[in-house]
């Protein structure tokens, strides 16, 4: 079970500890029935309670309540624990990842398997002890049962396996289905990223905009009908176990007495003992579906994770925590390099390459071509983003591998199509704010925002002037190799004149490293060098 290979994990101690307070509360609990029916029973033959029988369901009690605290929140703490772990175990894990392994499962299921699964085991998991000392408690109201009637043992314990082997091949048959609502519920989630992230295009387009809704009602219609349907099985799993425990006191009283004799003198504390485990029974059906649920949140957690481990490299280099040996390079080369992006059937849909191209250290290139012809997939080569799937990268006669491609990634600062703008300078901590200060005012951004404690004041700014931010972080991250997805298509006339004469010129003064894709042909002369791509082709195109 997943839920055992979650609680699997931490010390062993902690394990143990929950296990015996645990059973000691179903054990107190039992208890208080025993006591329960021993009181009844002196009440039945007119005898006087006595303070002995006070005292010690008084003790009793004291002693459930201390160890029912202490089992929930001893078991809340682990398995908020053992949850922390599998957090950071994941997003280890996506960090160590390569790039092509992210874009193929795409943003929608991460984020519903790390966030809303885990939340809701958060929230479920802990439900699961209550459930725990039930089952402890219905255990030991079976051996008091036993005391009082070897024969009543057999026939009611019998009853209850043969009703847990029902209602667990019940359960297992909702596996299935809510699967099926966690993919359901990521393609809703992709869907409704359309209304946000593509809010301007339907807006100008009425037919979009309505041809969208009608896939997101269609969406939503497929998993409301799965959801319909998994709570009709539920529901018939809910009946089936609340008939099954009025046909177990069923059993007790009309038909025990029937064939067993001297049944009679005891009748009524097995019926006690009986109606005591109704409890018991109903929290552990109850949880049920939280365990199913639970089970198959954690069946997407792994899953996700397989995923993860089969698309990472097979040796992950740590994270570099010194200067990076590549810095002082003085050329890179792509030897042969090809790159085969492949769908979710293993069919190559797209191959770039082979690549042939040599950067200078101080060198600014520009990369051009039409769209789709390759320019993005042979900058994430150039950098390390992706791995090769042919040929070779050589820094300075290096070839770069497995081993040292962190290292290798470190000299690079880049500013991709869909770049991210981070709320914080993480990894600049230490920078100077007046220098944060100046390249705003460099940047012509001093009336819109400002720096204050370690991050831009806003940035809800035009994707030209979010560009430049992510050109001030770029520039403090101070790397050898400035990479610049078309940079300049979304500045202003003015700011891509800045662009071209100063800003390049500037980083080449430093003894910096420029390769930018760009298609403003006016400013070709500003480059030393200038290569295109077509259909995934390097080509030659003359110097500047």
């Amino acid at each position: 079970m997943n839920i055992v290979r979650l609680l699997r994990g931490g010390l062993p101690a902690n394990r143990r500890f929950i296990f015996v307070i645990t059973c000691l509360s179903g054990l107190g609990n039992a208890g208080l029935v025993a006591l329960i029916n021993q009181a009844a029973e002196h009440a039945l033959l007119g005898r006087a309670v006595g303070s002995q029988l006070l005292v010690a369901y008084l003790l009793t009690l004291a002693f459930f309540l201390l160890a029912n605290r202490a089992s929930l929140q001893q078991t809340n703490r682990f398995v908020q624990s053992r949850l922390e772990a599998t957090r950071r175990r994941l997003v280890a894990k996506i960090l160590r990842a390569d790039l092509r392994t992210l874009e193929t499962l795409g943003p929608s299921d991460i984020y519903l398997t790390v966030a809303q699964e885990t939340d809701h085991l958060s929230q479920t998991l802990p439900l699961l002890i209550g459930a725990a000392q039930s089952a402890f408690l219905l255990l030991f109201l079976l051996v008091y049962i036993a005391t009082l009637s070897f024969v009543s043992f057999v026939v009611v314990a019998g009853f209850i396996a043969l009703g847990i082997i029902v209602f667990v091949g019940r359960q297992r048959a909702l596996s299935g289905a809510l699967a099926e609502v966690h993919h359901r519920e990521a393609a809703m989630l992709e869907t409704l990223s359309h209304f946000t992230l593509g809010f301007q295009e339907i807006r100008l387009n009425a037919d979009k905009n309505d041809a969208i809704f009608r896939h997101f009602a269609e969406v939503t219609g497929r998993l409301k009908t799965v959801v319909v349907g998994l709570g009709g099985r539920w529901v018939t799993l809910l009946q089936f176990s609340n008939a099954f425990v009025f046909l177990l006191v069923g059993v007790v009283v009309f038909v025990l007495p029937v064939f067993f004799s001297g049944y009679t003198d005891t009748i009524y504390k097995i019926v006690a003992a009986s109606v005591f485990a109704i409890g018991p029974m109903a929290a552990i059906t109850s949880v049920v579906r939280l365990v199913g649920r639970a089970e198959a949140g954690l069946g997407h957690i792994y899953s996700l994770e397989q995923r993860l481990d089969e698309g990472a490299p097979a040796a992950v280099a740590p994270l570099p925590r010194q200067r990076s040996p590549f810095r002082a390079f003085a050329s890179i080369d792509l030897v042969g390099t090809t790159f085969r992006y492949v769908d979710a059937d293993g069919i190559t849909t797209f191959t770039a390459g082979p690549l042939e191209l040599s950067i200078k250290r101080g060198e600014i290139v520009f990369m051009t071509g039409g769209n789709g012809s390759g320019k993005s997939t042979a900058l994430k080569l150039l950098c390390g983003l992706y791995a090769p799937t042919g040929g070779r990268i050589v820094c300075d006669d290096v070839a770069i591998d497995e081993a040292n491609r962190q290292e290798y990634r470190e000299i690079f600062s880049s500013i991709f199509m869909d770049f991210h703008l981070f709320d914080r300078l993480h990894g600049l901590e230490d920078v100077v704010p007046e220098e944060v200060d100046r390249l705003i005012a460099r940047m012509e951004l001093s009336d819109k925002v400002g720096f204050r404690k370690g991050r831009f004041t806003t940035s809800d700014l035009s994707t030209g002037q979010r560009k430049r931010l992510a050109m001030i972080v770029s520039l403090l991250e101070d790397r050898e190799v400035y990479l610049f997805d078309e940079w300049a298509a979304d500045q202003d006339a003015h700011f891509r004149e800045v662009f071209y004469t100063e800003m390049l010129p500037d980083l080449k003064a430093r003894g910096k490293t420029v390769v930018a894709v760009t298609h403003d042909d006016r400013y070709w002369d500003r480059c030393d060098r200038r290569v295109a791509l077509d259909l995934g082709m390097m080509l030659p195109a003359g110097g500047a």
